[in-house]
């Protein structure tokens, strides 16, 4: 009986231990991942009635060069949009998105892995207003806190087809990423989600909790934010009008007729299609390269590095045969 006495009291111990531990844990400030992992459950329940279990949850800072490597590639990308122009980003991995499809046009959640696919801007449609609801509850929550920053209103902006258009949408230096892999159903399904919000620097303070005499830089202007923002250029040799079908057939290894003057009159172009600059195509140190020639507004100055070697070519009347090059090697538009 005093052994079993014993047993009991060590239990009712480990007990109040364990209470305590749980009391501490909910008397802790709200951190950006608690108040998301709340915000995601309590969206899904009261929209969908959906039970969301979160297995891991991540914080990470992330510069604006890596936001392309730090998001997935598969799924519904959306660009969010607040207060001040403020911009971020969510992503929503293929069977997160699957599982929430399938509990607003079945009821449930179907075991298994679903079939990768492309999102559509009617699977946007239909999430739009999770991602709204998760949003407004996780700045609710961070509001909580006594020294908690302004809100700003985030909500569903488009959505965006490829993490490229993504990065040239984005213009804060450096971005808070929020990953939360949750258990759908629970358990019939597992997937991701990724919140990218733009950080804000928090104002210097002074140990004796005035604010500290200290000179505070200002915001990059718009001049500094497109300088320093990233841009995609194609380096465009020739334009060639092709049946479907031979495109549809073509493979490493196979040759495209080009005149020879194409070397020395590759193009430059920008993302919507616009010309940039004239340039020509060469080699240096055994790579690919382009000697820029002129701007689309004045020539361009007269560069003092070493000239790119030329293309070795064989002399051949009419046009020259240029091989189609596998994709381990920096492309160029055709």
């Amino acid at each position: 009986m005093a052994q079993g006495m014993g047993s009991q009291d060590h239990s009712s111990v480990i007990q109040r231990m364990a209470q305590a531990a749980r009391d501490g844990s909910d008397s802790r400030q709200m951190t950006p991942v608690k108040a998301l992992r709340l915000s995601l459950a309590r969206a899904a329940d009261t929209l969908f009635g959906l039970g969301l279990t979160v297995a891991t949850v991540e914080q990470m800072r992330v510069p604006l060069a890596h936001v392309g490597r730090s998001l997935g590639d598969a799924g519904l990308l959306v660009l969010l949009e607040g207060d001040g122009g403020a911009r971020g980003a969510l992503c929503i991995d293929s069977q997160f998105l699957a599982g929430l499809i399938e509990v607003q046009t079945t009821g449930s959640v179907r075991p298994g892995l679903a079939r990768p696919r492309a999102a559509t801007r009617t699977d946007a449609a239909m999430v739009a207003p999770l991602i709204d609801a998760v949003l407004t509850e996780f700045e609710s929550q961070l509001a909580q806190e006594h020294d908690a920053p302004p809100p700003r209103r985030f909500g569903f902006g488009d959505m965006v087809e490829d993490l490229r258009g993504l990065s040239l949408l984005l213009v804060a230096p450096d971005f808070e990423l929020l990953r939360l892999t949750v258990d759908l159903g629970p358990g019939a399904k597992t997937g991701r989600l990724d919140l990218l919000l733009p950080v804000i620097a928090s104002p210097a303070r002074a140990s004796s909790g005035k604010i500290a005499n200290t000179k505070i830089e200002a915001p990059a202007n718009l001049e500094q934010v497109v300088n320093n923002a990233p841009v995609m250029l194609d380096a465009v040799m020739a334009r060639l009008r092709l049946p479907l079908r031979d495109i549809l057939a073509l493979k490493p290894g196979d040759l495209l007729p080009f005149q020879r003057e194409t070397l020395n009159d590759t193009q430059l172009v920008g993302t919507r299609g616009h010309i940039v600059a004239t340039a020509e195509l060469g080699q240096m140190n055994g790579l690919r390269a382009l000697r820029l020639i002129s701007g689309a507004a004045a020539p361009l100055p007269p560069s003092i590095e070493t000239e790119p070697e030329p293309v070795p070519t064989e002399p051949r009347r009419g046009t020259d045969l240029i091989p189609i090059e596998s994709q381990d090697r920096p492309r160029e538009t055709i």
